[in-house]
Order: C-alpha cells, then structure tokens, then sequence
C-alpha cells in the first residue's frame, strides 16, 4: 500500500500547514472531504473516535481508504485504515464491506495488523494511546456497540505526534466512497494545555464538524461529530 507521509494530500491540510506534499501528488489520485487539527504547540498523548463509514463500493476498481491519521509531519503516520480493494476476502469481507486494521506508515514502509470486516453500519472506536514508555503507540480498533476486537498494533514512533485528521484517500483510480462517513465524539489529550489549538482546524472539500470544545484548560479536545460527503 503506497500510504506517504502526508495527514491529508494537498488542500486538505493546506490551511494547516502540517505535511509538505511536495512530490507525492503525482502518486495520488484524489481525496474526499478532510478535517483536521494541528500543528499543537504540545503534544498528543492520546486520540480516539468512533468512525461510522457507510458501505463501500459494490465493486472497486482500485484501492480506497478512510482513516483517522496523526503525525508531526516527517515521522510516523500513525493511521488505522478502513480499506475496500477489488477483493476484499482476505479480511473475510463481503460485498459493500470494509476491511480495518490499524497500521503505521513511515520509512520503513507500511506496518499492518490483522484485519477484520466492517458493514457500513457498524460503529469503529479507534483509539491511539502513547505508551508508559513515551515512545511506543499503541492501536486499538474495537466495535463500539459490542466491544468486539477487531485489530491492534503497536510501534514506537516517538511522543512528537503534533496533528490529526481524517482522510479519504482515493489511489490507482479507485471507486470513490458511495456513502456519507460521519467520525463522532472525537476527544484528542494533549500532554500540556494549547489554548489555541482549537483556531487551527480546518476542513475540506465539503467535510463539517460541530461542537468543538475544550477542557482541562486546553488540554483535552473534542468534537461531537465530523460529516464526509460521499465523493460520488
């Protein structure tokens, strides 16, 4: 899977200022809707979200991807992926299913977890909690109504994570998403306050959000939901 380091390609995080995309967007092929957060004066000790991504494509004729992302922007990507591929079997996934799995991107190319499938409907709680060691991320990806594991994954990238977003990432001329995805009660922790992390997100093509707030000071983040329009 040819993921860059790049929390979302082009105008997605232009106004973020987050990942240079110099170069890449010749091996990309398009995105959907984006928001985002970043760059923290801090940094992130921890992020979730519970991911409701509507059905796939019946049929894929390349490769999409949605995902909740965070980096500083050269290091690590961590990103759990939701994956529809012409096959999708080896996730056990049948037609208008997603495959998941957690997964980091960086220069050692990518690093995955098992996958399992997702239905359209199904609600994905996707958590990234920096480890005791304070370098170690760990993934986990559970279905939010029966707490049913479906993938983990752990890498040390480091405690330098300064930015997240979502990313509907579109690759080799793939089907794009047929269905509305909505990201709700995103809390993201910072390890000390930022005022004025808030005044930095942004969104893109079409993709809202409502009820950002604050607490802690500044410290903790959240957004009650986030609404990605179907790219077709």
């Amino acid at each position: 899977m040819q993921l860059f380091l790049s929390l979302i390609a082009g105008a997605s995080l232009a106004s973020a200022n987050l990942f240079s995309t110099e170069g890449l967007l010749a091996k990309r092929d398009s995105w959907g809707g984006s928001v985002s957060l970043g760059p923290t004066k801090s940094t992130i000790v921890n992020a979730v979200t519970t991911l409701i991504p509507g059905a796939a494509p019946s049929t894929q004729n390349g490769v999409l991807f949605l995902w909740p992302g965070m980096s500083n922007g050269t290091g690590d990507l961590v990103q759990t992926t939701l994956e529809s591929w012409p096959d999708n079997s080896w996730c056990g996934a049948t037609t208008g299913q997603w495959c998941v799995r957690a997964s980091v991107f960086g220069s050692f190319g990518q690093l995955d977890g098992t996958g399992s499938p997702v239905k359209g409907t199904d609600k994905v709680r996707i958590e990234y909690n920096l480890e005791s060691d304070g370098e170690t991320w760990k993934q986990t990806v559970t279905n939010a109504d029966t707490g049913a594991a479906l993938s983990s994954y752990s890498h040390a990238s480091g405690p330098y994570m300064t930015g997240y977003g979502t990313g509907t990432e579109c690759n080799d001329g793939c089907s794009g998403t047929i269905a509305a995805q909505k990201y709700v009660d995103t809390t993201i922790t910072l390890a000390s306050a930022d005022t004025t992390f808030g005044d930095t997100i942004a969104s893109a093509s079409g993709a809202t959000y409502t009820g950002l707030s604050s607490s802690s000071g500044g410290k903790v983040w959240k957004i009650s939901a986030i609404n990605v329009p179907a790219m077709s």
